[in-house]
Parts: C-alpha cells; sequence; structure tokens
C-alpha cells in the first residue's frame, strides 16, 4: 500500500511542480519561492530553452482551468476525509468519502499523464529522462508533498 501512495505521491509532485512552472499563480511551490525562481530552477535544471518554456507554458494555460478545480475538489475532500476520520464518523461515510478522494486522484493522474504527453514532444530525449529521474526523488525537491510521506517509505 505505502508503494501504490508512493507512486501516487510521487506523481501529484510531478504534476504540481510542472503546473507550478505553467502558471504565474500556482500555489504549489515553496513558500519561500516566487514563481519566477520557480521556473528558472526548472528550467536550468533541465536546460530548457525560452522555447520549450513558452510551449510548457502553452501545455499548461490549456490545461490551468481543469487544475484548479481539480485541486481545489481534492482539497476539500482531503479536508472532510480528516474530519470524519477523526469525528468518529460512521465508517460507510469514511468509506464513501475515501471513494470520493481516490476518484479525484485517479483525475489528477489522468490529467498529469495528459500533460507529460504534451510536454514530451517538447522536450530532447536528456531532458525527458532528467524529468523522469527528478520525478522518481533524483534530486526535485519541491513544498508541497512532504505532509503526505510516511516515515520509512
Amino acid at each position: 500500500m505505502s508503494r501504490i501512495r508512493s507512486a501516487w505521491l510521487v506523481t501529484l509532485i510531478l504534476g504540481s511542480t510542472l503546473l507550478a512552472a505553467g502558471t504565474a499563480g500556482a500555489n504549489t511551490q515553496a513558500p519561500d519561492a516566487t514563481p519566477d525562481a520557480h521556473v528558472n530552477r526548472m528550467q536550468q535544471a533541465l536546460g530548457l530553452t525560452d522555447d520549450q518554456m513558452n510551449a510548457i507554458r502553452q501545455v499548461h494555460a490549456q490545461q490551468a482551468g481543469a487544475q484548479k478545480q481539480l485541486h481545489q475538489s481534492l482539497r476539500a475532500s482531503r479536508t472532510e476525509l480528516s474530519q470524519l476520520a477523526l469525528t468518529g464518523a460512521d465508517p460507510a461515510a469514511i468509506q464513501a468519502k475515501e471513494g470520493e478522494v481516490a476518484q479525484l486522484l485517479s483525475q489528477s493522474v489522468a490529467l498529469h499523464v495528459q500533460s507529460l504527453q504534451a510536454i514530451a514532444p517538447i522536450l530532447t530525449p536528456d531532458q525527458r529522462t532528467k524529468l523522469a529521474q527528478m520525478a522518481g526523488g533524483g534530486g526535485w525537491r519541491h513544498g508541497g508533498g512532504h505532509r503526505y510521506r510516511q516515515q520509512g517509505s
């Protein structure tokens, strides 16, 4: 189960990283980072040209509305699930909310995959490899996912 959760987390972190790079107002970045600094770090880490960054921004601009709505729904559902669990709610209600969160996570992964498929042709083979390594824990640090990591995972 923790491997599945870790895989989801990596996928969500990568999606958030790419979304933050593509949209100036994303709140998924580290608290002390400005949007420009975050974009610059990604651009430098992958060696992206300005043209590549503009193309990536365009891909994310096309998905920005859906991403925003999905992230808001997911955040609200996770909060509701936490409240249900902490207040000793009926197990059936908790299970139903878990299903809702799982469905939203599934939608998030699907949107993330669509984004990666659109971005892949923009990147060189070396850049795609670097991005995949960064997503797999190969050095990309991101401020949003740490609270969902389990100790020892």
